[in-house]
């Protein structure tokens, strides 16, 4: 009798696949062959999903040292909608956030401010499901920049500095800033650059005390070991609009 093989990270792609030729040559086994097979091919789309987030995001960083080139932003949003294709059909739940997280950014990039918090909400909603929930403190994030730049200036810095706070203060924050700095360092960071860069762009002038007391702290996040190229780069030119208003 045939040991029931169980899909795992670790096992490889030549085992599930031999496993199966064995198994469907056993006659009676058919159901049970086709269920391995469904299991299969969610194990093997987990990898290609975020092999498509990692090209979208590769797309999205085009976009942002283009500012706003085209070609990137369609090739981001074709990456997206690919890796949404497989999501649905095989009802890949836990990935649902961060395919919402993308569709608002591609949003926020076509100045579509409205559908691109409709679609954070929405990341925001399935983040519980995500194998990493403490993604909500990105998002809650690119919520309060889109809050801004659709003209709702008070509630989107207000909540702004209510998930600036969260980095700091909650569980989920703490665990974070501890278990993986470099992520908690550019999510808290591109936070504050966003928000200042919308304020501006809204035409804007919040209280400039406070705004140079983020940009100092997330000058000291940034700290220069942890190689932090894009955000650095960012930074500077927040530094130099903020000398402006």
């Amino acid at each position: 009798m045939l040991n029931k093989l169980l899909i795992t990270k670790t096992t490889s792609p030549e085992e599930i696949s031999e496993y199966i030729k064995v198994l469907r040559e056993q006659k009676g086994s058919e159901k049970e062959t086709l269920k391995m097979i469904d299991e299969a091919l969610v194990f093997g789309h987990d990898f290609v999903i975020n092999l498509f987030f990692e090209e979208a995001l590769t797309y999205q960083h085009l976009v942002m040292n283009d500012g706003g080139d085209k070609e990137s932003l369609i090739n981001m949003q074709k990456s997206i909608l690919k890796a949404g294709f497989y999501i649905k059909k095989y009802s890949l739940v836990k990935w649902l956030s961060r395919y919402y997280r993308f569709l608002g950014r591609i949003e926020d990039y076509t100045k579509n401010y409205k559908k691109a918090i409709f679609y954070y909400k929405k990341a925001i909603y399935y983040v519980k499901f995500d194998p990493e929930p403490f993604r909500f403190l990105e998002l809650e994030g690119f919520l309060a920049s889109s809050t801004i730049l659709a003209g709702h200036f008070q509630k989107g810095y207000k909540l702004a500095k209510s998930v600036l706070m969260k980095f700091e203060d909650s569980k989920e924050g703490k665990d974070l800033k501890k278990n993986d700095y470099k992520t908690w360092a550019i999510w808290k960071s591109g936070i504050v650059i966003r928000v200042i860069n919308s304020l501006i762009e809204k035409h804007v002038n919040p209280n400039k005390n406070e705004v140079n007391k983020l940009i100092l702290e997330i000058k000291n996040d940034l700290k220069p070991e942890k190689n932090f190229g894009y955000r650095i780069e960012e930074l500077k030119d927040i530094l130099f609009k903020a000398r402006l208003m």
